[in-house]
This record gives C-alpha cells, structure tokens and sequence, in this order.
C-alpha cells in the first residue's frame, strides 16, 4: 500500500512538473504539448488501458487550463493513450527512429483532434497555415523524446 501511494505521489509530481515546464517555456501563439509525453510514456510502457487513464485527466486539465470548450484536449489525449500500445505488438521491431516517428506522429495527430473539435464546436483557433507551421513545430519539438522513451515494461 505504502509503495503504490509513493508511486501515485510521484507521477502527480511528473505531471504537475511537465504542466509547469511547458506553462513556461510556452510563449505566444506557440504553446509546447509536453503533456502528449507523458501519455505517450504510459500508453507505450504500461499500454492502451493505462495510456486512455491518463490521457484523459491530462486532456481534461489542458481543455480546463485554457478556458475553452471542455472535450478536444481529452478526445486528442485519450487517442494518444491508446495508439502506442500498438507500436509494440505486430510486425513492428522497435528501434529509436521509430519512437521519434512515433511521437513526431502523435504530436500530429493530438494537434490536429483538438484544432478540428474547436473549429467544429466553437471557433476555428487560428489561420489553417499557422495550425500546420505551430503543429509541424511542436511536432519537431516532441520527436526527440521519442528516442529517449523506450518500448518494453
């Protein structure tokens, strides 16, 4: 019981840790996703089940962190979650380039739920031109951990 509190005690850390990093190193319009790491992290350590458990939290806090419309940021986290539990299984053969390509990927894909939700259910958030520059951007910042986050238990 002990053990599981420290750990629970420790990846709220991780996340508060990660939520203040990128609250920080974010200026302007650009806004970094490092939140996407952490579900990355579970999605692909622990798998789907796990990555969906904290992609959704992650998701929640982010759509209620900036005051728009509840759901994009869940939906794009909960995606995240799920699809590196797959990156593993199957005829894939797990290597550094593909967790970068992987993560370049998601980055893609979590950025392009969101943006399409809002431009949906409330608002286009910005110019198509500027979504793909930020996007392509912040993809590019994420890839690199990619390397560093390896597949297996």
């Amino acid at each position: 019981m002990n053990e599981t509190v420290k750990k629970s005690a420790f990846w709220i850390a991780v996340a508060a840790g990660v939520f203040l990093l990128q609250s920080v190193i974010s200026t302007g319009p650009m806004k970094l996703n490092l939140t996407l790491l952490l579900v990355y992290y579970f999605g692909l350590k622990r798998g789907d089940l796990a990555g969906v458990a904290v992609g959704i939290p992650v998701g929640f806090l982010e759509d209620t962190l900036s005051g728009q419309l509840i759901g994009p940021g869940i939906l794009g986290k909960g995606l995240v979650g799920i699809l590196p539990a797959y990156l593993t299984e199957g005829f894939f053969i797990w290597t550094p380039i593909l967790g970068m390509l992987a993560v370049f990927t998601l980055t893609i894909v979590d950025e392009t739920v969101v943006y399409t939700s809002l431009a949906l259910f409330s608002q286009r958030p910005a110019p198509v031109q500027d979504f793909l520059l930020l996007t392509l951007l912040k993809a590019a910042v994420n890839a690199p951990f990619g390397w560093l986050i390896r597949a297996g238990k």
